[in-house]
């Protein structure tokens, strides 16, 4: 959930999806030594607030070998209908699943498999400093053949899925987190967020219930120090479970 703080819904899509999320990076150099003290003085101004003591992360629902191949076929039939939302004439080519990346291997598939597609590559980095490690692999895919062989890379190697949709009580959980807390935690950085609809809605429309917090159009909503102390400010409901700053049932 961290960088690209337009939208928390990106760390949302973790605890659905156990997905990456993007970040983002800030050019340095003597080009842009003006406008550091000033990006410096803003993240200087960020201001967390006490997180309220909340009830343990609900128990998911059971997950079994089953659910995990079913969520690997949805996946890749959702990630080629949006081929074809852009190119109705792509043809779909036959890949073979040859094993989900983890965490260990994930930088080092993902790069070799885009290397070998001819796919441009982009690096994702723990910080702005260009001998920062790279987490991520990332690519611009801006024609059909691209999109296929993006397609290709993302079918052979995909994500392993974990665990299910979160399930009411989750969804309960997100929605008592983010009004509780992250939403004043954004009003105290001056962030407006629109008003949350009522529980039971948020619940029962899940994942379109057309309202998460975001930054919206704050003037500094594009600048990466800023950014990242508000990521440190206001921690997102997935760095909240994942770190253990809130339990889980069950212990």
């Amino acid at each position: 959930m961290h960088g690209g703080r337009g939208s928390m819904a990106a760390g949302a899509a973790l605890i659905v999806l156990a997905a990456l999320t993007a970040c983002s990076g800030a050019s340095t150099g003597a080009a842009g030594a003006t406008a550091t003290p000033e990006a410096t003085d803003a993240a200087a101004q960020v201001v967390s607030i006490p997180m309220p003591e909340f009830a343990p992360w609900p128990t998911g629902d059971p997950f079994t070998d089953a659910d995990i191949e079913a969520a690997r076929v949805a996946e890749a039939e959702r990630e080629w209908q949006g081929i074809l939302a852009a190119y109705p004439d792509a043809v779909r080519p036959d890949v073979a699943f040859e094993a989900y990346v983890t965490n260990e291997n994930r930088v080092e598939v993902t790069r070799a498999c885009f290397e070998a597609a001819g796919l441009p590559i982009d690096e994702g980095r723990t910080g702005t400093d260009p001998d920062d490690p790279v987490v991520s692999i990332g690519t611009s895919a801006t024609t059909v053949e691209e999109r296929i062989a993006l397609y290709t890379c993302r079918v052979a190697h995909p994500e392993r899925r974990t665990s299910g949709p979160p399930n009411a009580e989750q969804l309960g959980w997100i929605y008592d987190y983010l009004t509780e807390y992250s939403v004043p935690c954004y009003a105290a950085n001056d962030i407006v967020v629109p008003p949350a609809p009522p529980r039971e809605e948020f619940v029962a429309n899940w994942p379109n219930q057309g309202w998460y917090p975001s930054v919206g159009d704050h003037p500094m909503a594009m600048d990466a120090q800023w950014d990242a102390a508000l990521s440190k400010a206001c921690i997102d409901p997935d760095t909240a479970i994942m770190t253990g700053l809130v339990e889980r049932a069950g212990g």
